[in-house]
């Protein structure tokens, strides 16, 4: 008996250390080979520039992998599918993204048919985000989007409530992938008994495809940072969409505003600072008007319906017209940089779409900092949570004495904020600082012309939606009602909380601006009907042109020249300028820099008349004011 027992023992254990057979050699060969590849690029870099693999070659390797390790034609087959829909999803990385995402769930589950469906649904889920993104947005989405949005996800979520048909759409996604997912694991058991070489030799081929994707990414992304911002919102990247998410992941903010000689623009700016100025400077009221442009300017748009009061002079009017702003579809924050810096966004490459997380903090001059100088104090009113895309970090930064969120003043912080709860509080701020001896700087935020437009409409006049339905499609006709709507309540807010600045001695500037265009999501041919209005000071491209209004209280040679001249462009950066001119404010060396810039190229950054004077202003500002320090 015992020797009967000792042959068992002995045979199992000669069974486990059995000396390797050829096929299993081999597929040590090939494991070698693959760790190989994954080790020569640190060595040799060129190597990261080997041809990139065909959809065809990925499907085969893929097949022959799985194969060898269930012989089970049909599950090859599945596997070897999804490579195969790689150029219509990326034309660059679109293969290797579905291969990944079908080989990691297989690694997992062994479950060849869940993996090929789990990897093809969240590429597919990738995809639909992407699209949605330009449509509710109209910008792509960016790896950036993610991580900042999440990093504050409390206070960021309230943005989903307002725009009900994206969650619609989103939740629909999401509910049919999770069934294609939930049916595919039920339809295929997992097979314990695949021999380890398939597995193995998967995860080989799935970590090399890995790292050299991150490579054909790498090598991508430094060529879409040096083409500067316009990749991230420009039509060539359309065709490769996953690419350009995984390629802002590597996007740090740098200076991107060029190197000019600044010697003649500071000898220029620094003569206006010996100008005159008022002994107590007038109030400064500014409020950032959500998604706000002139309807006149949608083709087609009739007066009875797109010619309205608040974008008329009045006889308080300093200065009005299209403003160029830097963003198109939402980015508010983007606008609140580029107004409080004087600098826009895009001067920072590709990663200054997230400024008030990664540029604002390290910022030593503004506006708000020179009228602090001045003897101003500076107040900031938020329609939101104060955590909104940094919101209360960033306005720290720039300098405000106070910042009140949606919860310190008693507003809900939905994105359904009415103007005239946002217009009532800062009435009510305003009149308790101006009891203090000194001027007030106050900027305030509304929310409630945010899109999506076109929604709830039963709370839009029929006629309006009656007089748009005479020149727009049925859906075009729904979101200019429903925008124009919108705009004559802002409107009537307008003429209040004018009335409350300007209609009392004390000295007061009241200023209003659009922040971006609405992206128009449930009518986007809205987006093409969208001309540039007509200047004297020059052309706002369409897709950026917003619109903006000074108005004062006092006399003074710029108040009396803008009573009899038609609407001037102005760049959103150079605003700042005009509004200390308008209350009177001294001229520290960073105001005077914007006055001198905004004289010199007529208004317009981008399309400044003088073009060196562009490159002067933005590197005095960087190189010798030392505005910004970059992480």
């Amino acid at each position: 008996m015992d020797d009967v027992v000792n042959d068992a023992v002995g045979s199992r254990t000669r069974a486990r250390f059995r000396r390797p057979s050829a096929r299993h050699l081999a597929w040590a060969c090939v494991a070698l080979a693959g760790a190989g590849l994954l080790i020569a690029p640190c060595f040799w870099p060129s190597l990261w520039h080997l041809p990139q693999s065909t959809p065809l070659r990925l499907s085969v390797a893929t097949a022959l992998v799985v194969y060898l390790g269930r012989r089970r034609l049909s599950d090859a087959i599945v596997l070897a599918i999804p490579p195969l829909a790689g150029p219509w999803v990326d034309a660059d990385l679109g293969a290797h993204a579905l291969l990944v995402a079908c080989l990691v769930p297989y690694l997992l589950t062994l479950r060849p048919r869940f993996a090929a469906v789990a990897g093809s649904a969240l590429v597919a889920l990738l995809m639909t985000a992407i699209g949605l993104k330009e449509q509710f947005a109209g910008t792509t989405l960016t790896w950036q989007d993610i991580r900042f949005f999440f990093r504050q996800f409390a206070d960021n979520v309230d943005v989903m409530a307002s725009q009900p048909t994206l969650l619609w759409y989103a939740g629909g996604a999401l509910g049919l992938a999770t069934l294609a997912c939930f049916l595919a694991w039920r339809s295929t058991p997992s097979d314990r008994t695949a021999r380890w070489a398939a597995p193995g030799t998967a995860a080989i081929l799935a970590l090399f495809l890995v790292v050299h994707s991150g490579g054909l990414v790498a090598r991508k992304a430094s060529q879409l940072s040096a083409a500067g911002d316009a990749w991230i919102i420009g039509e060539g990247q359309l065709d490769r969409p996953i690419l350009t998410f995984f390629a802002t992941a590597f996007m740090v903010p740098r200076w991107e505003g060029g190197a000019a000689d600044t010697g003649v623009f500071q000898r220029d700016s620094r003569q206006l600072m010996s100008g005159a100025a008022r002994a107590r400077p007038a109030d400064i009221v500014v409020f950032l008007q959500e998604s706000q442009f002139n309807p006149a300017a949608l083709a087609g748009c009739p007066a009875a319906l797109c010619a309205l009061d608040a974008f008329d002079a009045t006889k308080q009017t300093v200065a009005r017209g299209p403003l160029q702003v830097h963003t198109f579809g939402g980015g508010t924050w983007k606008s609140e940089f580029a107004f409080q810096t004087g600098v826009p966004h895009s001067a920072f490459g590709p990663a200054g779409e997230f400024a008030p997380f990664n540029i604002a903090p390290g910022t030593h001059r503004s506006f708000v900092r020179s009228l602090k100088a001045a003897g101003y104090r500076t107040v900031a009113l938020y329609p939101t949570r104060g955590g909104m895309m940094n919101g209360r970090a960033a306005y720290a930064a720039y300098g405000f004495d106070a910042f009140y969120d949606a919860t310190e003043q008693g507003l809900s912080g939905g994105y359904d904020t009415p103007d005239a709860l946002v217009h009532a509080a800062a009435r009510e701020v305003l009149a308790r600082e101006r009891t203090h001896d000194q001027p007030v700087f106050l900027f305030v935020l509304t929310i409630f012309n945010h899109a999506e437009h076109g929604v709830d409409m039963e709370r839009v006049p029929a006629g309006l939606v009656a007089e748009a339905s005479k020149v727009f499609s049925a859906d075009e006709a729904q979101s200019v009602a429903d925008y124009v709507w919108r705009t004559r309540e802002f409107e009537r807010e307008l003429k209040l909380t004018r009335a409350a600045v300007l209609g009392t001695p004390r000295p007061a500037v009241f200023a209003w601006f659009g922040d971006h265009q609405p992206p128009f999501a449930n009518a986007m041919s809205l987006r093409q009907r969208m001309q540039s209005l007509p200047t004297e000071s020059g052309t706002v491209p369409a897709k950026y042109q917003t619109w903006y209004e000074v108005s004062s209280n006092q006399g003074g040679s710029i108040a009396r020249q803008a009573e009899k001249q038609a609407p001037r462009a102005v760049d959103i950066v150079f605003l700042p300028g005009l509004l200390a001119q308008a209350a009177g404010a001294p001229l520290d060396d960073w105001l005077a820099a914007n006055v001198s810039a905004r004289a010199q190229c007529g208004g317009l950054l981008e399309a400044c008349q003088v073009p060196a004077v562009r490159g002067a202003y933005l590197s005095y500002l960087w190189r010798d004011l030392n505005e910004f320090e970059l992480p």
